[in-house]
């Protein structure tokens, strides 16, 4: 079974805006659905950019989420 904890993060107003308008020309249900895969995308591209390390250890998150 994966565990998947609830997290809070505080963001700015204007990232609030800026999300919630990215919501309504999206197919996205919810700010948390959309939030979660902009978060993703965007730490995958950055992390592809590190060194091999940062590589490895996402690619570890990777297997141990499946």
């Amino acid at each position: 079974m994966t565990i998947n904890p609830n997290v809070h993060l505080r963001l700015r107003r204007s990232t609030h805006d800026k999300l919630r308008a990215a919501l309504e020309l999206s197919a996205h249900r919810s700010l948390s659905s959309l939030a979660d895969e902009i978060l993703d995308q965007e730490l995958t591209r950055r992390l592809a950019t590190e060194d091999d390390t940062a590589a490895r250890v996402l690619s570890e998150l990777a297997q141990r989420n499946g």
